[in-house]
């Protein structure tokens, strides 16, 4: 038996079974270092004259989570080919090897893990709801460097494989086999018999692959030059449409595969060979991998404290929020409580998990079997009964003061004496929230982005009082949702509200200067905003932004020179313009095959606004003055310890509002651009505009010492 770091090689019943289990990490990863023993594990199978055959299977739970980024090393043009040619040599050995190689697929399977499969002679996998492929480096601004833009095509088809790979999104096994992926999808326990089988058919040539239905324009497109040009041109029209082409990885990717298909393989290999190594030394690529690797350090709880019971809280509050709030929950195992006034409320709140559970039982994502235990796990109820049972009761009721205060008095006198009171405010005060609260140090902020089930974010709130242990809880269970969680200090709007006010009242002062409202929004997502902040307003609702740029907000910018407080909105909110919600604010909302779509600019919201005339400014402009009044607000932020790295910072930014993710955040963004070229724009617009735009003390003393931000830490 052959063993390395990641291999393990056992034969038996002339099979020979490569177990794959690395012994380093809690998941299968493959680094540049063990290309040679797995070189050595196929040599032996080649030159054992009592093995017929190979099956390729985890140990782990998860199949392989793809390739070891973080130990490609490499500064300029040269660094990374040899490593890539050397991995195309491996990957076509398996693939010419006379004895057939099976790969079986168990958990999750990304990146090399799907190419090295691609390189076997047929796939299996099992069916789990945990069983998932993917080629997502195109997250990461690369491209599929294995292989996976030759050969995926050449077996699924050319319109399926840029889906793929273009998206990086999860194929889920009757998906996998749908299109071609796997050939097989069988339970667990039967995954390695399968293979077995398959492996023995193969090396008896009775194995036939299973003829995949094709529609005739699909025939069409795939099959003939005029048709692949036709999906090469659409691809990339889409992409451009998608990225604004602030994202090099999918025109790569679309480049490579055309030529593949035109030029043949050899040519496609090298093109991958060049291409990837372009695209892993970009600022871009840069970006997105840090902004990867913090995020994946932030999976981890920092707080090395004990932890209160997470297995089982309570939600009050079956509306919006506290519905995505108990379905994060019991989608990853935990029970949930879920109380409200209205038993409605808690009947629809249900209504809507289960239809989104179904949903994944329709695409086949999950057994209707696991769909019904997920969704056991919630107790809906009017009254407080359990409650004593709890370690954790998260509330997401109405935005009082008031009543928030109230409900902490009514639980302290329901609940365990040290239970942990986490609010789901966005903009209340936890400080004075906790004032009246008999352990202050168990008041809690979990503030959640909607939708929650969407959205990646978690900001959790502490006051100069909050316990560690609390803060630890929160953390795991933001850890246990899924969510990318990051601690901040109580503060108005804390920080990802913070720096978007701003940002979002800039945009309105644009409005009222006789900017038109398309301009706004296409000049923020050209430069690659997810959606532009006039639309924003509309999707988060003009009640919910009326209310977030108020109170404790108002104080906070109110003697800002140059910035004003915006009074138009309050003003549609009175004539009922409420957004997206009413399908009227900033534009017109129609329905659409069930969904509700943005249409035109809704013209009369003029009428709420100074605009006396249209003025005409430059794209330019409208970018800088909204990004740069942002990245003054995050600096001011890290200045007093609202944040307490620029790492989070960074990770606020791009998860919760999506600041240029390209971009890998906002002090990110300042170190690509250059201080010094930051700070003569802030002083541009301050000539122009007022001291809003005054550079932070922070970042004039870094430009003076030509610094940058230490990011990544």
């Amino acid at each position: 038996m052959i063993k390395s770091d990641l291999f393990r090689l056992k034969i038996k019943d002339r099979i020979a079974t490569i177990w794959i289990d690395s012994q380093k990490d809690k998941m299968n990863i493959v680094s540049p270092s063990l290309i040679g023993d797995f070189e050595s594990v196929i040599n032996e199978i080649e030159n054992n004259k009592e093995v017929i055959g190979a099956i390729l299977i985890s140990a782990k739970k998860d199949f392989i989570a793809g390739a070891d980024i973080k130990s490609f090393k490499g500064e300029k043009v040269g660094d990374f080919q040899p490593f890539s040619r050397k991995g195309h040599e491996l990957l076509q050995k398996i693939e010419d090897s006379k004895k057939p190689i099976v790969s079986a697929i168990h958990g999750t399977c990304y990146g090399l893990g799907v190419e090295l499969s691609l390189a076997c002679n047929a796939r299996v996998c099992s069916n789990d709801s945990k069983t998932k492929l993917a080629l997502p480096e195109v997250k990461l601004g690369l491209l599929p460097g294995g292989g996976g833009t030759q050969r995926l095509p050449r077996l699924v088809g050319l319109q399926a494989s840029l889906d793929m790979m273009l998206t990086g999104k999860n194929i889920f096994p009757y998906k996998a086999k749908k299109i071609g992926l796997v050939d097989e999808v069988v339970h667990h326990s039967k995954l390695h018999k399968a293979a077995k089988k398959i492996v023995f058919d193969i090396a008896d040539n009775n194995f036939k692959r299973k003829k995949l239905k094709k529609s005739l324009v699909t025939i069409l497109l795939d099959g003939t030059s005029i048709g692949r040009s036709i999906v090469f041109s659409q691809a990339k029209k889409t992409v451009l449409k998608l990225t604004k082409g602030n994202y090099p990885a999918p025109f790569e990717i679309i480049e490579c595969v055309k030529i593949g298909l035109q030029k043949g393989l050899k040519a496609g290999y090298e093109a991958e060979v060049i291409k990837f190594e372009e695209l892993i030394l970009s600022d871009v690529s840069t970006a997105l991998r840090n902004l990867f690797f913090i995020a994946t350090e932030k999976k981890k709880n920092p707080y090395k404290v004990a932890l209160k019971n997470t297995e089982k809280i309570a939600v009050i509050g079956a509306g919006f929020m506290g519905e995505g709030i108990t379905e994060v929950s019991i989608n990853s195992g935990m029970d949930v409580i879920l109380k409200d006034l209205d038993d409605k409320m808690i009947y629809q709140a249900r209504k809507n998990i289960w239809k989104n559970l179904s949903s994944k039982v329709k695409r086949r994502q999950m057994s209707i079997v696991l769909a019904k235990t997920i969704a056991q796990r919630t107790i809906g109820q009017l009254d407080y009964k359990g409650f004593d049972k709890v370690d954790v009761v998260v509330e997401a009721i109405v935005e009082d003061m008031t009543v928030k205060k109230k409900l902490i008095k009514e639980l302290e006198s329901i609940c365990k004496r040290d239970f942990i009171f986490a609010s789901n405010t966005s903009s209340l005060p936890l400080t004075e929230m906790s004032k009246d609260a008999k352990k202050p140090e168990n008041v809690v902020g979990m503030h959640y982005f909607s939708p929650v089930t969407k959205m990646p974010l978690l900001e959790i709130i502490k006051t100069s009082k909050t316990s560690k242990q609390a803060i630890a809880t929160c953390y795991e269970i933001g850890k246990k949702q899924g969510k990318t969680c990051i601690v901040v200090n109580d503060a108005p709007g804390f920080y990802v509200n913070r720096i978007l006010c701003p940002y979002l009242l800039e945009a309105l002062i644009l409005i009222d200067e006789g900017v038109r409202i398309e301009q706004i929004d296409k000049a923020l997502t050209n430069m690659g905003m997810p959606v532009g902040p006039i639309a924003l307003l509309d999707e988060v609702g003009i009640d919910v932004g009326v209310h977030v740029m108020s109170g404790n907000m108002t104080d906070l910018i109110k003697d800002r020179d140059g910035i004003k407080l915006n009074y138009s909105m309050p003003k549609m909110l009175e004539a009922g313009l409420l957004g997206r919600k009413s399908k009227k604010g900033f534009y017109h909302y129609v329905n659409k095959k069930g969904k509700v779509k943005k249409g035109k600019v809704n013209e009369s919201v003029y009428q709420y606004f100074d605009s006396p005339n249209i003025k005409k400014i430059s794209d330019k402009e409208i970018t800088e003055r909204c990004i740069l009044i942002l990245l003054n607000e995050a600096v001011w932020a890290l200045e007093e310890g609202i944040i307490e790295n620029v790492t989070d910072g960074d990770i606020g930014g791009v998860f919760g509002i999506g600041f240029l993710p390209w971009s890998g955040g906002p002090f990110s963004y300042m170190n690509q651009t250059g201080l010094s070229n930051i700070l003569d724009r802030m002083k541009h617009y301050q000539n122009l505009y007022g001291n809003k735009f005054q550079p932070r003390p922070m970042l004039l003393e870094m430009a003076e010492k030509n610094k940058k931000f230490e990011l990544f830490k």
